[in-house]
């Protein structure tokens, strides 16, 4: 334990302490108040598109700082043996190969997906937090004439930026950040069942279910956000399981900045900060009267200050809903598709919930239990009163890669409880843990046909984004494509601009786009052109009414008609 745990303070040391303390809250939270409060939304929004790459950028930092401080006591806490290493390592790789070259490579939330990474190309050429509407791509990098905010949090885009900073900005990089992110989940999980429960068995056994999971092993080979959203997520919860068990600064440290972060990446991963409040309260209560847990309290506050600022701008978003977001309306049928997830043992293996019931009921450590049942029961339940929050929504199913963690945690101390009784029984003794591995491996054997498939769902998107691939080949340089969809054509080094700007801003076609573009200006019907909105059709068929056009290649999938068209625009010689 460290020094300074142990120094016995003064009464007056202590009162200032808590004095200045207390001002300190007083200024950060009054200044935070008046930031929110009488800032205007169109305001605020264009603060934090300038700023708020800079406040993750320090964020980042400071995990990465605390991880490296903090980590050496980690393993040393787990005083992890050759075999539980070599062990550890084989399902630390399955999980990483299912996810990479099971599991089909490609998009299934369109297309979310493109402007997550968009965004990230936006971070990384332009330190700015947008999508780009209109932009140039020249020489590997990105000029964009006009952006706007985006409605989500921004956590994962700028994961993404670190990477293209590391890699360069190149399709399939957000595919492979989540398949290394389903190798780490898997060690999160491990870790924290670890520590939670004190055994490292237990913590194979959820590894092993971690990466047994269907959806979040299909769901990372995409570049879909949830797969870091749950990986962070793990991992501020094992920070401060490290914190309440070694009591360090260090790990307190660490507690706030991977918290800080893993809030980051969706607006219900914010819940992570109950998770984590909870666990200090069952385990740590003395720590409230100790002013450096409040001092951390008020870092984390300031490391948030951009994503409560996002919040505030965004709270008038409608996220696809023109009636209500949230209510207690949804809360029936949504509880009844999302609790039937995890039993009737279709997407999800009910053997991983059966294991959980068995480590809940099986005289578990009460707190550990309690602490991972209100990590599982927070995200849970931010699900059912939201619209959208039914897990056969869509593609919704995605969120319920956030409830993986701890339902993997209860399945490996679930597990390892199997495993003590049967070697209760002297015959079984020596195949106990190859008895329960064993059923593991069959159940997600039987799963193996969903983690292949691609599925029907958003196939014209799917077929959408095929053929904007093959198209990008045909465009001449230093050219232009219209189109629903800019952020894709940016990531594949193409030039182009949002479709509906030409009908807005018809001298801005006419007069600009041929200036800037001696390759020509070109059109994509696209998958929106084909949807039954009558203002995204309305952007293609008045387009192509109001300027003249050549149609240069064309594809019909199904119903539905992709195509090429030049426009007959007068080019401008210098």
């Amino acid at each position: 334990m460290d020094t300074e745990e142990t120094r016995v303070e003064t009464p007056a040391a202590g009162h200032r302490q808590w004095t200045a303390l207390a001002a300190t809250a007083v200024a950060v939270l009054g200044g935070l108040a008046l930031w929110l409060g009488r800032t205007p939304e169109l305001a605020l929004r264009e603060q934090l598109l300038r700023w708020q790459f800079w406040a993750l950028e320090v964020l980042f930092l400071a995990v990465v700082a605390t991880t490296v401080l903090a980590l050496p006591a980690l393993v040393r806490a787990l005083a992890l043996g050759r075999r539980t290493l070599v062990q550890l390592a084989a399902i630390v790789v399955l999980g990483l190969g299912l996810a990479a070259f099971v599991a089909p490579r490609t998009n299934r939330i369109f297309y979310d997906e493109q402007i997550y990474q968009g965004i990230g190309q936006n971070l990384t050429d332009l330190k700015l937090a947008q999508m780009c509407n209109d932009g140039t791509v020249e020489y590997g990098r990105l000029q964009c004439w006009r952006g706007e905010y985006n409605k989500q949090p921004y956590g994962y885009p700028y994961l993404l930026s670190v990477a293209y900073r590391l890699v360069g900005v190149h399709d399939g990089v957000a595919q492979v950040v989540n398949n290394v992110a389903m190798g780490l989940f898997a060690l999160a999980v491990f870790a924290g069942t670890a520590l939670l429960f004190a055994s490292t068995e237990a913590g194979l056994l959820a590894a092993l279910v971690a990466v047994s999971i269907p959806h979040h092993l299909l769901w990372s080979n995409t570049a879909a956000c949830e797969p870091t959203a749950a990986l962070f997520a793990a991992i501020a919860v094992v920070a401060t399981v490290s914190f309440v068990r070694e009591r360090s600064t260090r790990a307190l440290a660490w507690c706030v900045a991977t918290t800080a972060f893993a809030a980051q990446f969706r607006t219900e991963s914010l819940l992570i900060v109950v998770v984590v409040a909870v666990i200090v309260l069952l385990f740590a209560t003395d720590e409230l009267r100790r002013p450096r847990l409040w001092w951390a309290a008020l870092a984390g506050l300031l490391l948030c200050a951009a994503l409560l600022g996002h919040l505030a701008a965004v709270r008038g978003e409608s996220w696809g809903s023109t009636g209500t977001k949230l209510s207690l309306a949804f809360l029936r049928p949504n509880l009844a598709v999302n609790g039937g997830f995890f039993l009737v043992n279709q997407r999800f293996p009910a053997l991983a919930t059966l294991l959980a019931l068995v480590a809940l009921a099986g005289r578990p450590r009460r707190r550990e239990a309690l602490a991972t049942v209100v990590w599982f029961v927070a995200f849970f339940a931010a699900y059912l009163l939201f619209y959208a929050g039914s897990f056969d929504f869509g593609a919704d199913v995605r969120f319920s890669l956030l409830l993986s963690a701890p339902i993997a945690v209860l399945a490996g101390r679930g597990a390892a409880t199997v495993v003590g009784w049967l070697r209760q029984v002297e015959a079984l003794r020596p195949w106990a843990g190859k008895a329960v591995v064993a059923t593991l491996a069959v159940s997600l054997l039987s799963f193996m046909p969903l983690v292949r498939a691609v599925g029907e769902e958003a196939w014209g998107a799917r077929a959408d984004v095929a053929y904007a691939r093959e198209i990008v080949r045909e465009l001449p340089p230093n050219s232009v494509i219209l189109t629903h969809n800019p952020h894709m054509f940016h990531l594949w080094g193409v030039s182009a601009a949002q479709a509906s700007l030409a009908t807005t801003d018809e001298p801005w076609a006419r007069g600009v786009l041929p200036r800037r573009y001696a390759g020509g200006v070109y059109f994509h019907f696209n998958f929106w052109c084909n949807v039954d909105d009558p203002l995204q059709v309305s952007f293609c068929t008045n387009l192509l009414d109001r300027f003249a056009n050549t149609l240069v290649s064309e594809r019909h999938v199904r119903d539905s008609r992709f195509a090429l068209f030049k426009l007959d625009l007068p080019t401008h010689r210098f």
